[in-house]
């Protein structure tokens, strides 16, 4: 094998440093690089990984043709900004209920110390996510009001 940088094999996500280069590692190595149309939680349930795989490829040949069309969402007097932040807080919401049904395992299962400790934490971690939830839905909140306070200003007739 030559000492040069090797370039990604296909499917690499490109936010992935090359092989062999001497980037830095990813701060979060698991975020995916482009919108997915299956959550991991959903993905993870398939015991034949090549299944999962094939959801995540169907998945992505959607979105690309959705984003070719060019017709995201139903159309408000919002930027797409706010469709796009209100999505992944409701992204959030769902991990947040899921986190609290791993955390709920633990009640009334015997669980080995590992699975245990995961299960409370998992508690923890969605009392946490819960409030950033909230903090995000308090920010899109006062982004509506200024759109709308926009809005007003802009009234028909006015030059």
């Amino acid at each position: 094998m030559s000492s040069q940088a090797q370039s990604n094999p296909p499917g690499t996500p490109t936010n992935s440093p090359r092989v062999g280069a001497s980037s830095p590692p990813l701060l979060r190595p698991g975020t995916p690089p482009r919108q997915q149309a299956f959550r991991e939680t959903y993905l993870q349930r398939f015991p034949n990984t090549a299944i999962a795989e094939a959801f995540r490829l169907a998945g992505d040949a959607l979105v690309d043709v959705l984003n070719e069309a060019g017709a995201w969402g139903p159309k408000s007097n919002l930027p797409l900004t706010y469709g796009e932040v209100l999505a992944a807080c409701d992204d959030l919401d769902h991990l947040v209920g899921y986190l609290e049904e791993v955390g709920g395992e633990r009640i009334g299962s015997e669980l080995d110390s590992v699975a245990e400790a995961l299960s409370a934490s998992a508690t923890a971690w969605a009392s946490r996510l819960a409030h950033l939830v909230l903090d995000i839905r308090r920010g899109l909140g006062e982004a509506e009001q200024a759109a709308a306070l926009l809005s007003d200003t802009n009234l028909p007739g006015d030059c």
